[in-house]
């Protein structure tokens, strides 16, 4: 599943469950292979827009952890109750 391409800036969200990777649709119930990707990732006009989502989210839903992907459909960052992961090129 590929992070949707946007207008310039814009940025999109996908959500998982932070134990077991497993992703949610946008209403935090849990996606299954062949439903709509279209279902899956939240979108925002901006970078602080959609961190402000995740950390409002996670605070209030710990179990889940939050990545962020430019309007390339790059990731930026990753977010947990821990805070923001770090990855190696591994990952």
């Amino acid at each position: 599943m590929k992070a949707p391409i946007l207008e310039e800036n814009k940025c999109s969200i996908l959500i998982a469950e932070y134990a077991t990777g497993h992703v949610f649709k946008k209403d935090l119930t849990i996606f299954s292979k062949g439903q709509n990707d279209k279902e899956v990732y939240q979108l925002f006009d901006n970078f602080y827009d959609a961190e402000s989502f995740v950390f409002n989210l996670i605070k209030s839903k710990p179990e889940f952890e939050c990545s962020i992907y430019n309007h390339k459909g790059e990731h930026l960052k990753t977010y947990d109750i821990t805070g923001e992961r770090k990855f190696t090129k591994n990952d």
